[in-house]
């Protein structure tokens, strides 16, 4: 007997998944919903908010902005 731990993105690939474990006389012993949002999500939420634009390829100037409360050790303006 194995157990697998599967991850599925979308309800369609869910329910073919799960038409398919009953066809395999198979059993589902728990099923979770993920309370992280996906890798996915995230970087399309990024996006979305127009950082890469405004800090363009410079992720420095990103961190100056974040951290104007105190300077970067080193790196006194």
């Amino acid at each position: 007997m194995s157990q697998l731990l599967i991850e599925i993105d979308s309800p369609e690939d869910e329910a073919l998944l799960l038409s398919l474990v009953s066809r395999l006389n198979g059993r589902i012993l728990e099923k979770k919903e993920n309370p992280h949002p996906s890798l996915k999500a995230v970087l399309e939420e990024l996006a979305k908010s127009g950082i890469a634009e405004k800090y363009g390829n410079d992720p420095s100037a990103w961190q100056r902005e974040i951290r104007k409360d105190r300077p970067l050790p080193g790196r006194e303006e």
